[in-house]
């Protein structure tokens, strides 16, 4: 049985969250060194640190949570189980491999000038082959 559902943005929110974890160890890393100080001032980079993880939750939830579904039908993006957008095969032109953010991609051209940008994950790209008629295109400067 292939899954046909994903989190579609999971790659973009790793690697930025990943990035975040470095500056938050950092800042960590000043907290405990502060505490050896005789003025304790090292509480505003803890304070600092918990507020960026929590920055990150709250500015990102809407594209943390989004997720795709890939079926006979076509593709639907979806957000806490409400539909956001929907598209029939016919409507997709072309499916290639694209770097977005660094991080591998596929990018979905639609007929009507519209991108979609999913993951480039094995279970996706299956699910996509089961689903589409379309070949996944590999541009010249990926070979």
């Amino acid at each position: 049985m292939c899954k046909n559902k994903f989190y579609k943005n999971l790659f973009q929110s790793l690697s930025c969250f990943a990035s975040i974890m470095v500056l938050v160890f950092a800042l960590l890393i000043g907290f405990f060194e502060s505490l050896h100080d005789g003025k304790n001032f090292g509480f505003i980079l803890l304070i600092i640190a918990l507020s960026l993880i929590a920055l990150f939750f709250l500015i990102g939830f809407y594209w943390l949570f989004q997720k795709v579904i890939i079926d006979e039908k076509g593709i639907k993006i979806i957000f806490i189980n409400k539909v956001l957008k929907k598209y029939k095969w016919e409507e997709v032109e072309i499916i290639e491999e694209a770097n977005i953010m660094r991080n591998p991609a596929l990018r979905i051209k639609l007929v009507n000038g519209l991108e979609i940008h999913l993951d480039k994950r094995k279970s996706i790209i299956k699910a996509i082959k089961k689903y589409s008629q379309k070949d996944i295109v590999i541009p010249e400067f990926f070979k």
